[in-house]
């Protein structure tokens, strides 16, 4: 049962503006998501937690500290032409500055943290796809590299941690920070074999000075609770705890759901908020504060989703009125092999990070 001591108060960050984030009627990622969220939230306990705020746009000299300027003119060349940054991801007018508004949302969580001292901001973001100099998978800008850039460069961190609990790996944040060791940049997500964007095998685990701070746990299809509780306890929280981070930022939305259209992922509405519950607890027993960013998800559980995933950052006992029909296993596939394949997984990568990371 949640312990209400533990429950605190959430700072959100949230503008309609935001839903103009939109790429078009026939693409999964449609922004009415965000308006429904926002609608969603307000008929719950959970809307007592929050304290709103306003917040302006980031600007490009923010999107600098992560992007090349090259990359930035060739998305406002495309937004005039329509260009496509990669097969999946058009610049369509607007989506620039939407983008920019949402970074702006993330960049004042990061103020709100460290100037007036909050806990634990929650808005949309997550857009992990877009490296230096280039875009996919959705996204235009890396809000969660500007934030983790942010919290070095303007306020002298040196201990950033990162959990990308997103059904698809973050190759952009990955690659950003590859050689970064002041970044560690810990990844869950369905096995790239099976699923975009195909990186985020266990042997990749940084470069340079960067070697072991890029940690990446590929889950096996259809992985549920018991598995993603495993990876959360046995490997994120040890590696969490010897980093000693100074902040957290937790990415990634409710693609991890058995109902997703774009995934093949196993967890229900209370899989959602257990890995969220792990990383709240996390935090709150590192004593860090925690920027929370959801964003992905495709199909209409969406929204309740994400309410479930900030009732477990949160530590607030509410559940989500969502009626599932449950995972079902397909013939070739059974729940206890699919668990065997995940501890193997843990076992596999604990093997590879053992000169890195004590478990």
């Amino acid at each position: 049962m949640d312990d209400q001591s533990n429950i605190r108060k959430v700072d959100f960050l949230f503008d309609p503006g935001m839903a103009t984030y939109d790429l078009g009627p026939s693409h999964p990622f449609r922004a009415q998501r965000m308006l429904d969220f926002d609608d969603l939230v307000k008929g719950t306990p959970l809307d007592d937690l929050l304290v709103r705020h306003s917040f302006s746009p980031a600007t490009n000299e923010d999107l600098l500290t992560v992007h090349r300027p090259s990359y930035l003119t060739q998305v406002y060349e495309y937004e005039e032409t329509g260009g496509y940054l990669s097969p999946d991801t058009q610049v369509i007018k607007g989506t620039p500055d939407a983008s920019k508004l949402i970074t702006g949302a993330v960049l004042e969580g990061v103020r709100i943290i460290h100037e007036e001292g909050s806990k634990h901001v929650f808005t949309f973001g997550g857009f992990h796809h877009a490296g230096r100099n280039y875009g996919e998978g959705f996204c235009l800008f890396n809000d969660v590299a500007v934030a983790a850039q942010a919290f070095i460069d303007r306020f002298g961190l040196d201990r950033v941690i990162i959990i990308d609990t997103d059904a698809h790996q973050g190759n952009g944040t990955m690659d950003i920070f590859y050689e970064d060791p002041k970044v560690l940049f810990i990844s869950l997500h369905q096995d790239p074999r099976t699923l975009y964007p195909g990186t985020g095998f266990i042997d990749q685990t940084g470069k340079g000075d960067g070697e072991g701070y890029t940690v990446n746990i590929p889950m096996p299809m259809l992985s549920a609770s018991h598995s993603y509780d495993l990876a959360m306890s046995e490997v994120v929280a040890p590696i969490a705890e010897e980093f000693k981070p100074q902040v957290m930022i937790r990415n990634g939305g409710a693609d991890p759901h058995y109902s997703d259209q774009l995934t093949m992922l196993g967890l229900d509405m209370a899989g959602l908020k257990m890995v969220c519950r792990h990383v709240g607890d996390l935090s709150r027993s590192l004593e860090v504060p925690l920027l929370d960013l959801s964003i992905s998800g495709y199909g209409g559980h969406t929204p309740y989703g994400w309410l479930s995933m900030l009732a477990g950052t949160a530590g607030h006992p509410y559940e989500v009125d969502y009626s599932e029909r449950g995972l079902v296993y397909p013939d070739w596939l059974s729940e206890r092999g699919v668990r065997a394949a995940a501890a193997s997984v843990l076992g596999d990568l604990k093997r590879t990070l053992s000169d890195h990371w004590s478990f």
